[in-house]
C-alpha cells in the first residue's frame, strides 16, 4: 500500500507507520518525564515492593514490558529492554529506587527506570 505526499510523490505504508511510531514514542516519554497523570491498576507503593514482593515483581515486569511495547522497534534496534542484562538487575534497581523514595510507587519507579534504560547507550 502507499500514499502520496502533498507533492504527489508516492511513499510505502511503512514510512508513515514508522513516523507514527516516532511521534507516539516521543510524546509517551514526554508526558512520563514531565510528570505526565495516568491511571494503573493494582500499583503497589515501595512499602509494599519489600512486604509483597513477588506480586510487586510481576507488577514490574508487567509495567516495563508495556512501556517497552509502546516505544521498542526492532527494525531500527530500538529495544530499551534488550540493555538489561536480566529482570534481576530491574529488581536491584527498584530496591535501591525504594530505600531511597519510600513514599514513591512501584509505577513511579518502573517509569524512571525505563527513561534511565531507554537513555542508556
Amino acid at each position: 500500500m502507499t500514499r502520496t505526499n502533498g507533492s504527489g510523490a508516492q511513499r510505502p505504508h511503512h514510512y508513515f507507520t514508522k513516523i507514527r511510531t516516532g511521534i507516539v514514542a516521543a510524546s509517551l516519554l514526554a508526558c512520563l518525564s514531565n510528570g505526565f497523570a495516568f491511571t494503573t491498576f493494582g500499583s503497589y507503593d515501595c512499602g509494599q515492593w519489600f512486604t509483597k514482593r513477588e506480586v510487586a515483581k510481576s507488577w514490574l515486569l508487567g509495567l516495563l514490558s508495556g512501556l517497552n511495547f509502546m516505544v521498542a522497534d526492532e527494525k531500527k534496534g530500538n529495544d530499551p529492554l534488550s540493555k538489561l542484562g536480566s529482570a534481576d538487575q530491574a529488581f536491584l534497581w527498584m530496591d535501591n529506587y525504594c530505600r531511597a523514595n519510600p513514599l514513591k510507587s512501584v509505577t513511579d519507579g518502573g517509569i524512571d527506570l525505563y527513561i534511565e534504560i531507554q537513555m542508556k547507550k
